[in-house]
């Protein structure tokens, strides 16, 4: 059996997180401004801080992994999972990209060399996001011995003692990525910035927040939301006045050193823990009030997979629209705001149309679950202690998927039990 868990607000969390993505890859066109301006300013600010998103990906990640799977759950059955889940994406839109590069100029490319294949399925560099799948694959393939050791620590009441050590050598380790790639050259920056330990620290945080359902939903409400959305302004301001602050000095985008990249690999945490909190506050927030935007979001976050996938390809074929239409490119201001919007509804409008295709659902282009009004799905209504294996005995069958409470009230989380693999 497959424990299939439906928490609506990580819905908005993924939202937010897609969303972010779209702008990184939006503005990290700032370098083809030719001189230093407002403009590559801006952009430069907002391709670094919206840099939060894989992180946020990484942390659901963590938090889904551990409500599926805890206890006793079968190792093989969960690989086998995984596999469906990540593994034929990855795939196909690797080759996808392979035959149609987005870097520059969209084109058709030649049938590439057997090497240049194995080398992008390895790195992830297909295209200029697909080494998140890199990075989470091998945490699907360590979480049976991650959440393992966590268990240990946390028995022996030292959760946050590990926490804090993980945060300790991420931050150690992405700064001697950086260390390494300047004197040893950039590939082996980019070997050891796809290896799991340069953001251990967010998936295994994931874990700690679903198994300390209780203590953690006690800590946000005792947090006043105003501070926090100060705190993660401020880490905005530091992280980015990182990278403005040498490019303004210099000139030019060479002014990027060593030492600017490794005190902005020391701050990155201290700014992305205050937003995903800010964004958690967000999402209990959208979904207690409800409407237009809330739906919105949702639904955005519903099909952030297939939007994650497609987006650089929307990205590079309606830039080449907007050149052909307007005459503007990437040295334009007016481009950005307009291409980030219309990448983001094009790329969503592409993924609800795909999703009723067969096969679809295996390559990130439906939603999870059809989750609207009048949803019905077979299977037994579970409820589960957060941060338990353990289940009640008595199971109450249901016709209808119910609303889920990402912090319950009363230490609870509903899981649906399905004949069909996630």
């Amino acid at each position: 059996m497959v424990l299939v868990v439906w928490i609506r607000e990580l819905e908005y969390l993924r939202g937010f997180a897609a969303l972010a993505v779209i702008a990184v890859h939006i503005s990290m066109n700032f370098t083809r401004f030719p001189a230093v301006n407002l403009p590559s300013l801006l952009n430069l600010f907002i391709y670094i801080t919206a840099h939060f998103a894989v992180p946020v990906f990484i942390f659901i990640s963590g938090w889904v992994l551990a409500l599926r799977y805890s206890g006793a759950y079968s190792v093989p059955a969960y690989y086998r999972r995984r596999a469906r889940t990540i593994l034929p994406p990855y795939l196909f839109f690797t080759a996808l990209y392979l035959l149609i590069p987005v870097e520059g100029a969209i084109r058709v490319a030649s049938l590439p060399e057997p090497g240049a294949v194995a080398s992008a399925l390895l790195m992830g560099t297909a295209a200029y996001h697909l080494w998140f799948f890199v990075v989470i694959i091998q945490l699907y393939l360590l979480y049976p011995l991650i959440v393992r050791i966590y268990e240990i620590f946390d028995r022996a009441g030292a959760a946050l003692f590990l926490l804090l050590a993980l945060l300790f050598c991420q931050v150690l380790w992405n700064m001697g990525a950086h260390a390494l790639g300047a004197f040893a050259g950039a590939d082996w920056y980019a070997i050891l910035a796809r290896a799991f330990p340069s953001h251990l620290f967010y998936f295994v945080l994931g874990i700690h927040v679903l198994r300390q359902t209780g203590w953690f939903r006690s800590a946000v409400r005792s947090l006043s939301p105003a501070w926090v959305v100060v705190a993660s302004g401020a880490g905005a301001l530091l992280v980015g006045s990182v990278w403005v602050a040498p490019m303004l000095l210099n000139s030019s985008f060479s002014g990027a050193t060593l030492a600017v990249f490794c005190i902005y690999r020391i701050l990155e945490p201290l700014y992305y823990i205050p937003v995903i909190i800010v964004l958690i506050m967000a999402a209990l927030r959208l979904e207690k009030t409800g409407g237009l935007l809330a739906d919105s979001f949702r639904s955005f976050g519903e099909h952030s997979f297939g939007i994650y996938l497609i987006h650089p390809i929307i990205i590079a074929a309606l830039a080449a629209v907007w050149a052909s239409f307007t005459g503007q490119s990437w040295t334009d201001w007016v481009t950005y705001p307009v291409l980030f919007l219309a990448t983001a509804a094009v790329s969503y409008g592409a993924v609800r149309l795909a999703a009723p295709l067969p096969y679809t659902g295996r390559l990130g282009g439906s939603s999870r679950f059809r989750r609207g009004p009048g949803h019905r799905a077979s299977g037994r209504l579970l409820p589960v202690p957060a941060g338990s294996g353990a289940v009640r005995r008595h199971l109450t069958t249901v016709r209808r998927i119910p609303r889920l409470p990402l912090l319950p009230e009363k230490g609870y989380v509903f899981i649906v039990e399905q004949q069909a693999p996630v």
